[in-house]
């Protein structure tokens, strides 16, 4: 594990460097992760190793207040977390544009810091970002308090029946806990919404991916009318949680995205079956391997 102390605050980082070593046009790619329910471990899994594999320098890190970043009292809006991360480039000694990929809140954050920072930046790639000309802090606390909700009982039990479903209550124990004893709500209600006149300044590549079944997907043609040739995807059966759903699509499009962007953008496809998939496949239709035919 890797710290460093960055706009005054201890960041847990993780830095997986190119596959083939560093070269000549070497990216270096940033991960911003999620608000509350979420940690540097979501996209470091799903995308950094992919991309590291694929010739990428990549840095995942937790925001102030997640994973094992320090949990401060405050400092929980937009402006403290672009703060965080340029004081964390400037830590690491990252000095050319990077790549920035930041999933739902992370992609909000990478947005304003390509719109305050556009010399620092490479390219954007906005998954499933809130986005609103008004009413985005509204927004993002609404998304907030749903948090504080909690899960029911039911759910509760079925989570710890399983490692996996005790993890998840693990996260959300610690974001009740980061929404009870922190300003992040009030933070976030106070996130100034995006005008169209800065957007229309982004003169980087941008790509937006949105979910089609999210309960966001209706902002995504307003985010692409008005940034500049940006490259906007939406996944139609999908939902907000579409780096989960699709990953193996979405690492297609991001190495497509980050080396290879003058060919064709790669159309939608599913992970190949692989028949260490069978027990999964097996659980998920509640059917029992010696029931086929085959085992009889």
């Amino acid at each position: 594990m890797a710290e460093v102390t960055a706009n005054g605050v201890r960041l847990h980082v993780q830095r997986l460097p190119p596959a083939g070593g560093f070269g000549p046009g070497t990216p270096t790619v940033v991960l911003i992760h999620g608000m509350a329910i979420d940690n540097l471990s979501s996209l470091y899994f799903a995308l950094g190793t992919h991309l590291a594999g694929a010739g990428a320098d990549v840095i995942s890190y937790d925001l102030r207040g997640h994973g094992r970043s320090e949990r401060t009292a405050a400092g929980y809006t937009l402006s403290d977390t672009l703060a965080d991360l340029g004081g964390l480039l400037g830590a690491l000694a990252v000095n050319g544009p990077v790549h920035l990929i930041g999933n739902s809140y992370g992609a909000t954050a990478a947005l304003a810091f390509g719109i305050d920072k556009p010399a620092a930046v490479a390219s954007l790639t906005l998954i499933e970002p809130p986005f609103q000309i008004e009413g985005l802090g509204a927004e993002m606390a609404r998304s907030l308090s749903d948090v504080v909700a909690g899960l029911s009982d039911e759910e509760v039990r079925e989570f710890l029946r399983n490692d996996a479903g005790r993890a998840i209550s693990r996260l959300v124990a610690k974001a009740e806990s980061l929404i009870s004893e922190t300003t992040v709500v009030r933070d976030m209600l106070a996130t100034p919404p995006f005008t169209p006149a800065r957007l229309r300044t982004l003169r980087m590549p941008v790509l937006a991916l949105y979910g089609g079944k999210s309960e966001i997907a209706h902002q995504a043609h307003g985010l692409a009318e008005l940034v500049p040739g940006c490259e906007l995807v939406v996944l139609k059966e999908h939902t907000h949680m579409v780096v989960r759903e699709a990953t193996w699509h979405v690492r297609e499009l991001l190495t497509w995205w980050l080396f290879d962007r003058e060919s064709p953008r790669p159309s939608y496809s599913r992970a190949p079956f692989q028949p260490s998939d069978l027990p999964v496949w097996f659980s998920r239709m509640k059917m029992s391997p010696d029931l086929l035919p085959w085992n009889r």
